[in-house]
């Protein structure tokens, strides 16, 4: 009995083995994690070049109407494919009313939610002169991941976008 239990701790056929079943699920779960992680990034980014892409289209024109809107949905929405393009997106015109100083929505447009309307809180210094208005792109990005009930969750991206009509003081809405 004793040579056996000798010659068994002497044996290292089978340390291989057993240090791949430790490393292995350490590394497993690295590996999806940044994998979850660059995927998450990625789609930040999306959705950031979507507002900016979409603010640029409108201070670029002087008059939107519906089939503008439409196609400005479409084109912001194809930015963030190949993800599901489920995200709340909203343009809004927002301008510094001379008669009450205060900036508020001149017209706003959304695709899955709410339009904005009424007073509109800006940053500082973006409309200086009575009657300027400022363009905002909004997207609020729902990202759920592979394996969304492993760790996180659900992961709310947004970004807003801000931009100032380039033809025309302020650019007609729908």
């Amino acid at each position: 009995m004793n040579a056996l239990l000798r010659a068994f701790a002497r044996c290292r056929r089978g340390i291989a083995a057993m240090e791949f079943a430790l490393v292995a699920p350490v590394g497993v779960v690295l590996l999806m994690g940044i994998s979850e992680f660059g995927t998450a990034m990625l789609i930040d980014r999306k959705v950031t070049r979507a507002t900016h892409v979409g603010a640029d289209l409108v201070a670029q024109e002087t008059v939107m109407d519906a089939d503008k809107v439409s196609d400005l949905f479409t084109a912001m929405e194809a930015i963030l494919e190949p993800f599901p393009t489920d995200a709340y997106i909203r343009v809004t015109s927002v301008w510094l009313n001379p008669d009450t100083d205060a900036t508020e929505v001149d017209w706003s447009e959304a695709r899955n939610g709410a339009a904005d309307s009424g007073d509109y809180e800006l940053p500082q210094g973006l409309i200086v002169e009575d009657s300027g208005s400022v363009i905002v792109t909004h997207i609020i990005y729902s990202y759920s991941p592979l394996y969304d009930d492993f760790i996180l969750g659900d992961i709310t991206l947004e970004d807003k976008s801000y931009l100032k009509p380039r033809r025309t003081t302020k650019v007609a809405g729908p």
